[in-house]
């Protein structure tokens, strides 16, 4: 069983997976990483990060925030979804969901996704 969680560009744990440049891979053989294809602004991003998750035989996910959309998918596909505990910036310790990992089971857990079609942030700050 291996553990996925995203990261920033500092090495800390991200605060938003699909913001997070990659994401790492822990469990087996060695630690790896997974580019991010939800970084790109593309609705295909979730299908790209979730196909990549699967070939990497990842089955559990350690985020912090996570949106509806894309939470109902991973839970779909079979993936344990935790929220990691508030003030968490450091990978946790190999594979093991930390202690006060919230458990997901339900994408009305997520954060409420943006409506389909509206700009994201970067997109609006761009004249």
């Amino acid at each position: 069983m291996s553990t996925a969680f995203p990261v920033n560009t500092q090495g800390h744990i991200s605060g938003h997976l699909g913001k997070s440049p990659r994401l790492l891979v822990v469990g087996g053989e060695s630690p790896r990483w997974i580019d991010n294809p939800m970084n790109a602004d593309t609705c295909s991003g979730r299908c790209k990060l979730l196909a990549a998750l699967q070939e990497a035989g990842v089955s559990r996910l350690l985020v912090r925030h996570i949106g509806q959309r894309t939470l109902g998918r991973f839970l779909r596909a079979g993936l344990e979804v935790y929220r990691l505990p508030r003030g968490m910036m450091a990978p946790p310790e190999g594979e093991e969901v930390p202690a006060g990992a919230e458990p997901l089971t339900r994408a009305e857990q997520g954060r409420p996704s943006k409506p389909r079609g509206e700009p994201s942030d970067s997109a609006a700050a761009t004249p």
